[in-house]
């Protein structure tokens, strides 16, 4: 439907992020040996908890609730603990080349410092996909490779910006625990969320 702003009451007081791996499993009905089958459609899963509150904060979280519609709209989320790289990787990144859909690693050029790095854990953002890093990395003359934990899920172009600092996906609301109140305050309350695809 639509693309929903994120309320600045919206202030999670812990955030888990976690990859839904879609595969299929399959065992030998005789031996009983495993056969793994990876669908490359990775998606990310989100939780947040916010604070009690007081009724002004509540009402706009309740508005945002609202607006949410259930499952119709979306919103665009970040990692809330961790908004820039645990790496020094830094300046106006692009995508050195083109990447493949089902790739496992992606170039990046224009890293700053020249020998920046992006450590295992580190995310990313391109053409709206949200990227975590596998392994630490680092730059050699401000190009990088950059192996990552959820395989690409559609081809990117080069040239294409890579954002370091708050990089988003969009996220559909799955659950909410809704807003309780009390006199002066507002209870806390816990968000779920699931990555939309379009």
């Amino acid at each position: 439907m639509s693309l929903i702003t994120l309320p600045s009451a919206f202030k999670p007081v812990s955030c888990q992020l976690t990859l839904d791996v879609n595969q299929r499993v399959t065992a030998s009905p005789f031996g009983g040996s495993e056969q793994a089958t990876d669908l490359l459609n990775d998606r990310w899963r989100m939780t947040c908890d916010l604070p009690a509150s007081l009724w002004a904060d509540a009402a706009i979280r309740e508005a945002f609730i609202g607006s949410m519609r259930g499952m119709s709209n979306w919103v665009a989320l970040y990692h809330f603990a961790r908004q820039q790289p645990r790496g020094t990787a830094r300046g106006t990144q692009t995508l050195n080349a083109d990447v493949a859909q089902g790739a496992s690693s992606i170039v990046i050029t224009g890293v700053s410092p020249s020998t920046g790095t992006y450590l295992a854990g580190d995310l990313f953002g391109v053409s709206s996909l949200l990227l975590m890093c596998s392994t630490d990395c680092t730059a050699s003359g401000g190009v990088i490779t950059v192996p990552v934990v959820n395989r690409v899920r559609k081809a990117l172009t080069s040239g294409s910006a890579v954002t370091w600092y708050r990089p988003t996906a969009l996220f559909r609301m799955l659950s909410t625990s809704g807003i309780g109140y009390s006199p002066a305050i507002a209870s806390g309350s816990q968000f779920e969320f699931g990555e939309y695809i379009a």
